[in-house]
This record gives structure tokens, C-alpha cells and sequence, in this order.
């Protein structure tokens, strides 16, 4: 028999069909979602409770909300980037001020060779293949072959 349809909650849920299985859906304060609109929902509040706690404990919320869904849903970056440039600037110490400085979060190089790396070091955790035969582990690893470039021909 066919799963009961239930509709994604999330105000701006992104896919193309809002309706979903039930079994498929996230259930948060009896409401659901698709995993990723949940997913994006709980980054934000981290983003805004990061924000809060080690930038500026009295933001104006209503800036800070504009710039977090500007960067996240306008231009199309990702919570995750978001929320992982934000941590790289509260471990590493780099001044923040003002919500509109979540800008040049989203802008640095360093923040984006950091975010590719983690992203790497990530996937290469998620394809680890680990095989038991009688008394005797095994493990492979899965490295992703590199993309060569005209670069590394004229070096």
C-alpha cells in the first residue's frame, strides 16, 4: 500500500515537490520535514547561537537572520559552508563584528581550502571499506584519483 504524503514544514524548503512519505520525513516538534531542510534548519540556529555566544552577544536579529538566509538561500552556499567558515573564524581568531561580516566569512580562501579539505578528509572516512574472513580483517581504502590539469603536464 501506498505511504501516507505528509507536507516538508520548513518555510524555505527547497525541493520542487514539498510533499513527502511519511516514513521518509523528519519529525521536530510534531511537524515534517525533508532530512535536509531539518538538517538546514539546525545549522542555522547553531549559526545564530555561534554568533551570539563568541561574536557580538546583542546582534540586531533581524540583520543577522537577512544575511544568514541571503548567503544561504539567494546565493545558494550552504548552511554547512556557513556554519563551517563561522567556526574556522571563532578557532582561528579572526575579528567579526557585525552580521554583514558573515560576507566575507563566505568570501575568504583560506575558509574555502579549509571547507574542500574537511570535505575530502570526509568522504575519504565515508568510502572505507573494511572486509572479515575467518579471524583475518582487512581494509581498503578508497582514494579518489585526482583530476589532472594543464598544470601538472608543464611541471
Amino acid at each position: 500500500m501506498g505511504d501516507k504524503k505528509v507536507k516538508c514544514r520548513y518555510q524555505f524548503c527547497q525541493h520542487k515537490d514539498r510533499e513527502l512519505n511519511k516514513s521518509e520525513a523528519v519529525v521536530k516538534n510534531s511537524g515534517y520535514y525533508h532530512e535536509d531542510c531539518a538538517q538546514t534548519q539546525d545549522q542555522i540556529k547553531e549559526i545564530v547561537d555561534l554568533f551570539v555566544k563568541h561574536i557580538n552577544p546583542n546582534p540586531v536579529f533581524t540583520q543577522l537572520q537577512s544575511v544568514i538566509k541571503n548567503i544561504v538561500f539567494k546565493r545558494g552556499l550552504g548552511s554547512d559552508y556557513l556554519l563551517f567558515g563561522l567556526k574556522y573564524y571563532i578557532e582561528h581568531n579572526i575579528p567579526l563584528n557585525y552580521p554583514q561580516g558573515l560576507y566575507y566569512v563566505v568570501q575568504n580562501k583560506d575558509v574555502a581550502a579549509a571547507y574542500k579539505q574537511a570535505q575530502v578528509k570526509k568522504e575519504k572516512q565515508e568510502h572505507k571499506i573494511e572486509i572479515k574472513e575467518e579471524g583475518q580483517t582487512t581494509h581498503f581504502n578508497y582514494a579518489p584519483v585526482k583530476e589532472k590539469s594543464i598544470l601538472d603536464i608543464l611541471q
